[in-house]
């Protein structure tokens, strides 16, 4: 059974909205997960809302160009089939990355490396938290939004999950309503 990283909701309730992407008290948060965490077994924590399941979101950009994907019937998370994305993570397990303070960034780059390959990495900046308690993916997920620089080329490694490419940043507000929720956030914040 697979156990993913998860914070009480109580304990970050005060630094994040009810709904939308905050870029204040990133560091406190941060800080709050890394010293209070726990690893929950899935099927629980996707109903739990007194947790959090903590996703790293790393949007991939090429100078004025964003990495976009479709998610695909075959992949996990059904709720989200057929949404495109703007957001590269996953969940956090101890099986794979394991405990201590860099357990987000270890969580992080397994799960860029899992889902896409990168020609050439450059610079990760964090931008800020999501989240939507008003839906019940968002109710029980925490994610911590960073875009990626990069260059050359970026592709799909899980092919039977998901799609990708490339779109113009100035022309995602047009497709925010095919979007998930964090993806719409998201892509506000970038176009702002």
């Amino acid at each position: 059974m697979e156990n993913v990283l998860t914070v009480k909701s109580e304990l970050i309730a005060k630094y994040i909205p009810q709904k939308g992407i905050v870029t204040e008290n990133c560091d406190i948060v941060v800080d709050i997960i890394l010293n209070n965490y726990e690893f929950l077994p899935r099927p629980d924590a996707e109903n739990d809302p007194s947790h959090k399941q903590i996703i790293p979101y790393v949007t991939v950009c090429r100078g004025d160009e964003v990495f976009v994907t479709r998610r695909l019937k075959k992949g996990n998370e059904t709720r989200l089939h057929g949404l495109l994305s703007i957001g590269v993570g996953g969940h956090i397990n101890p099986e794979t990355d394991g405990h201590g303070d860099d357990v987000l960034f270890r969580g992080m780059k397994r799960e860029i490396e899992e889902e896409v390959k990168i020609e050439c990495m450059g610079k990760m900046t964090p931008r800020g938290m999501i989240n939507d308690d008003l839906t019940e993916v968002g109710s029980v997920h925490l994610g911590l939004s960073f875009t990626l620089e990069v260059t050359g080329e970026v592709s799909v490694l899980e092919t039977e999950k998901l799609e990708g490419f490339w779109v113009k940043r100035g022309e995602l507000p047009a497709l925010s309503d095919q979007m998930e929720t964090w993806s719409q956030f998201v892509t506000q914040a970038l176009c702002e």
